[in-house]
């Protein structure tokens, strides 16, 4: 397969293709294969650092996960997103089958469209009810509960502003004290 191929992808097409690219990051979002270059140096510096924040937060029956790793939401959708929260018990497989209790995306100028639209309305179909964008550039955070099928805003901390959040697990942050 080529990425020139013009369209619909499945799980297995995502597979063959990620066998010739190792490269780049290669999601499917609803039948379109979705690739993005490696994250920059920031984009890990954020990753990193908020992962630290939310593993010393998450409570005993909850682990926090990082990308690489897939998240099959359906048939046509398997995405990757930066960060996760899953349940404890969940150690084995090949990828998440069961909506995460928290998705995060830190997004990157490549990401930013498939970020803020494709990725949230795929994740509120497949039913995690938390998600967060983080902008490591101006440093915010977006906190995104999903309320009747569809995510709500909660909060937005920019800058050195104090985030306090209590689901699904009670954390405190500052975006600027991400991206040091």
């Amino acid at each position: 397969m080529s990425i020139t191929e013009v369209g619909i992808y499945t799980v297995e097409d995502l597979y063959a293709y990620r066998e010739q690219r190792d490269d780049m990051t290669i999601q499917l979002i609803e039948g379109e294969l979705v690739v993005s270059p490696s994250p920059a140096v920031l984009h890990q510096v954020v990753s990193g650092e908020l992962f630290a924040v939310l593993r010393t937060a998450c409570p005993p029956h909850l682990r926090v996960l990082a990308a690489p790793l897939d998240v099959r939401a359906g048939e046509r959708s398997i995405l990757q997103p930066d960060l996760l929260v899953v349940p404890r018990e969940l150690r084995s497989g090949g990828q998440v089958e069961t909506p995460p209790v928290l998705a995060v995306e830190i997004l990157s100028p490549s990401s930013r469209r498939t970020d803020l639209v494709a990725k949230p309305q795929v994740l509120a179909r497949f039913g995690c009810p938390h998600y967060w964008v983080v902008d490591p550039d101006e440093p915010a955070v977006r906190v995104l509960r999903l309320e009747d099928g569809a995510y709500v805003p909660e909060q937005v901390a920019e800058g050195d502003e104090g985030l306090d959040v209590t689901e699904p697990f009670a954390v405190s942050l500052r975006p600027v004290d991400l991206t040091r």
